[in-house]
């Protein structure tokens, strides 16, 4: 992901990795936003946590992102995750 822009691309790009998103806030400013993401478990066990925490290892690597667990909710049944985009960082490192 290149940057923050469209939140569509944020949207597809969080489904392919299992995770609906409820809402995205301060995705205009290009390379961070916040995100508040559906989990779809009823209870939150160590294996469903390492789970969450695989998918969202992969892509952070995938998508060459940077991810923040800001809150995870049980009660509601969401977390909420602040991303930076590292194209920023890349371009930098090659100039």
């Amino acid at each position: 992901m290149q940057s923050t822009y469209d939140p569509q691309m944020i949207y597809d790009v969080f489904d392919r990795y299992g995770f609906a998103i409820l809402r995205i806030d301060q995705f205009d400013r290009g390379n961070y936003a916040k995100i508040r993401a559906e989990l779809k478990y009823e209870k939150l066990t160590t294996d469903s946590l390492l789970e969450i925490t695989t998918k969202l290892k992969t892509l952070e690597k995938n998508e060459n992102l940077e991810i923040h667990i800001i809150n995870i909710d049980m009660i509601h049944k969401t977390m909420r995750l602040n991303i930076i985009t590292k194209e920023q960082e890349n371009r930098a490192a090659i100039t």
